[in-house]
């Protein structure tokens, strides 16, 4: 039963965005609105790729704080020709669907159960175009973060539109994937192996949503900027940078518009606060009852771009190189644990399929 508690919608943003990128950390957001305790929220992304298919369950808590992952929900997929898979449960309210892709031509929908509730979203296809996107990178010295200049990475795409004139809506998102090797301690006599690197994801800017419509413009090719971040001692070895491009509907990107606008929301006391942004799911009996969240279709592709220390034009540290004259009690925590040196961010001792050079 939702109780009647206020809390700040802002908390369920922050939240609802930090599902969207799960290795990432949320900047400031300014959103004035309210929601009440119990109500749902539930995201879920189905693309048509060979990758884990994942949906988030949640419920909004009291007091502002994030929603709660809820554990006991049945998820399905049904599509339309009659298909139903189902989603298994991994913790947290998330819920992964493998060797499950999104095929052009059909059409999907998200069933949820919970409590004797059906909630279900609308039928969304795969879209048909994709655009082509190709990756740049510049270092500058320039306020960011601050009001002083600062190294600053930034990442471009020049991205070019298929030629049709049907409508093409899209929206990317931006990781990074860092190595970082841990201190080799030789200590005396045979030496120990070395200790296995550190490979490092996070988000570039969380809050920044990259978004287009290509439905009214004649433009064939448009330069975005998909992201920034500080320069520091990270890029001293291999980085990588990984854009994510869905093509979605048009029903999706005026969802995700509305959140950018939320997000953007700086205003001031005599701004009209913006409404709560709701999305395509609905409890089957129950119109009334309010359900926050999206279940989107996306035909995806992945662009990947890499730099070395060769291309960074500012002085860097490496504060884990070893010496024989540095005592081995001397080095920092982060040039020996990988979960140290990541702070909350995803780790993994094992490279990425993809992480080849040119």
């Amino acid at each position: 039963m939702i109780k009647t508690h206020k809390i700040s919608f802002r908390f369920i943003l922050v939240f609802f965005l930090y599902l969207l990128l799960p290795f990432s950390c949320i900047d400031k957001l300014d959103f004035v609105g309210e929601t009440e305790e119990g109500q749902l929220v539930i995201y879920g992304l189905l693309t048509d790729t060979d990758e884990k298919q994942v949906v988030n369950v949640s419920q909004t808590t009291i007091f502002g704080f994030p929603p709660k992952g809820v554990p006991n929900a049945q998820v399905s997929l049904l599509t339309s020709s009659g298909e139903r898979y189902s989603y298994f449960s991994i913790g947290n309210g998330d819920y992964e669907l493998n060797d499950v892709k999104a095929i052009e031509g059909k059409s999907y929908a998200l069933e949820v159960v919970l409590d004797g509730n059906v909630y279900l979203s609308k039928y969304e296809s795969v879209p048909k175009w994709q655009a082509e996107d190709v990756l740049s990178f510049t270092f500058t010295n320039e306020p960011f973060r601050t009001e002083s200049p600062e190294s600053v990475f930034t990442l471009n795409s020049e991205t070019t539109l298929p030629a049709t004139q049907d409508p093409i809506y899209l929206r990317w998102t931006v990781e990074e994937t860092y190595f970082w090797p841990l201190v080799w301690l030789k200590g005396t006599g045979f030496p120990p192996p070395p200790p296995p690197p550190c490979f490092i994801s996070d988000a570039i800017e969380p809050n920044r949503l990259n978004l287009f419509d290509g439905s009214g413009t004649s433009t064939r090719k448009a330069t975005f900027v998909m992201g920034k971040r500080m320069v520091d001692n990270s890029f001293l070895y291999p980085f990588f940078f990984s854009v994510k491009q869905l093509s979605i509907n048009r029903e999706a990107y005026e969802y995700w518009e509305k959140i950018k606008i939320v997000i953007n929301n700086q205003g001031s006391l005599f701004d009209i606060p913006p409404a709560p942004v709701f999305g395509n799911i609905s409890n089957v009996e129950d119109r009334n009852e309010i359900v926050l969240g999206y279940f989107e279709v996306a035909k995806t592709k992945v662009t990947r771009i890499n730099t070395t220390r060769a291309d960074v034009p500012f002085y860097l540290v490496d504060p884990c190189l070893w010496s024989p004259v540095i005592p081995e009690d001397s080095y920092a925590a982060e040039c020996r644990s990988c979960a140290v040196r990541a702070q909350g961010r995803r780790w993994t001792n094992d490279a990425p399929e993809w992480w080849k050079f040119d």
